[in-house]
């Protein structure tokens, strides 16, 4: 059975870039996970489990997102 993963933070330590996303599936869309910072380049990014107000805005923020298209 597919299991939708948890919310997770990506952050750059090289600008302190940051974005939380919260995967709607188990297949991860492009945006749902970095391999390296967007803004700057800079490769591995941290990363970690989102804590729940970041989850939460990351949540309704994908969702305005699909209402909007």
């Amino acid at each position: 059975m597919p299991i939708r993963p948890p919310p997770r933070t990506f952050t750059c330590p090289a600008c302190h870039w940051s974005k939380t996303v919260a995967p709607l599936s188990d297949a991860l869309s492009p945006g749902e996970h970095f391999g390296a910072c967007p803004a700057c380049g800079h490769a591995p990014l941290t990363s970690q489990k989102a804590n729940a107000v970041d989850a939460a805005l990351a949540q309704v923020s994908q969702s305005i997102n699909r209402f909007l298209r």
